[in-house]
């Protein structure tokens, strides 16, 4: 099943948190913490929102958060694979973690490629500059035709 915007928007804070931190630490006081920020009485224009998702959105971002912060290991490896030249490393924090949710969601999310990627591109147009969203869509697509390649290797026209 796919997240939501709004359970990406969240998965995306809590990743940065823990990348701050060096870890989940009390994922669950990060959970309240969300919850009642995305409680507060919200502008009529959501553009001045400060929390970006509803409560509901909670629990499925912070499992996402912690799904993705598992697998960083992998995705962190298999991105510096495809782009050496911007080893995680060197990623802004917010670039970094998009990659780490849309890697997780194609990798091990059961998630459809095309859904997993335009997911990762919408938070970084959100979140990121200008350019990043066309790097992550690029590293993620080909991340994706590799899974894809691995997994119907017979399939391929020589």
């Amino acid at each position: 099943m796919s997240a939501s915007h709004a359970e990406r928007c969240c998965a995306l804070q809590a990743l940065f948190q823990f990348d701050l931190g060096g870890g989940p630490g009390d994922s669950d006081l990060l959970a309240r913490s969300f919850r009642a920020r995305a409680s507060e009485s919200r502008p009529s224009d959501p553009t001045q929102w400060e929390c970006d998702f509803p409560p509901e959105a909670v629990d499925g971002g912070m499992t996402l958060a912690r799904a993705a912060w598992d697998s960083r290991a992998d995705a962190d490896r298999d991105v510096t694979a495809l782009a050496p030249e911007w080893p995680t490393n060197r990623q802004a924090s917010v670039d970094r973690n998009i990659l780490r949710i849309g890697y997780w969601e194609v990798v091990h999310g059961g998630v459809p490629a095309p859904l997993a990627i335009n997911g990762a591109v919408e938070l970084a147009k959100v979140y990121s500059t200008e350019r990043s969203y066309a790097f992550i869509n690029a590293i993620l697509d080909r991340i994706a035709i590799s899974r894809a390649e691995q997994q119907a290797p017979g399939d391929r026209v020589a």
